[in-house]
């Protein structure tokens, strides 16, 4: 007899206000940033899938990036922290799991 335990997913229902402007860290305590604006999936019920942060997070939360980056023909993006590399969220503060490598700073900003 084959014996499959399953794990259960834990779920819990954090607001958005809370995230928005909250310390992202590394595992080691390495602050990265801060949380500007929160990528959803679309549908009935929204779950996060990302965190948006950096040198172009607010152009990006007010959606302008993408038409300045054009005008100045630029090619930018937002850095982004996706969720399943959020290891809990605690006193304001998101800290990523181990296995998680964030940008290194010369990449984010050339």
């Amino acid at each position: 007899m084959k014996h499959t335990q399953r794990k259960q997913r834990a779920t819990s229902t954090l607001s958005i206000a809370d995230l928005i402007g909250s310390k992202i860290v590394t595992a080691e305590g390495k602050k990265i940033g801060h949380v500007v604006d929160i990528e959803v999936t679309h549908g009935p019920v929204c779950e996060v899938t990302g965190l948006v942060f950096g040198r172009y997070a607010w152009l990006y939360r007010f959606d302008v990036l993408y038409p300045f980056a054009r005008a100045f023909g630029l090619d930018v993006e937002p850095d982004t922290v996706p969720w399943h590399a959020v290891e809990c969220f605690e006193q304001f503060t998101v800290i990523l799991k181990p296995t998680f490598l964030p940008p290194s700073s010369s990449a984010r900003f050339p």
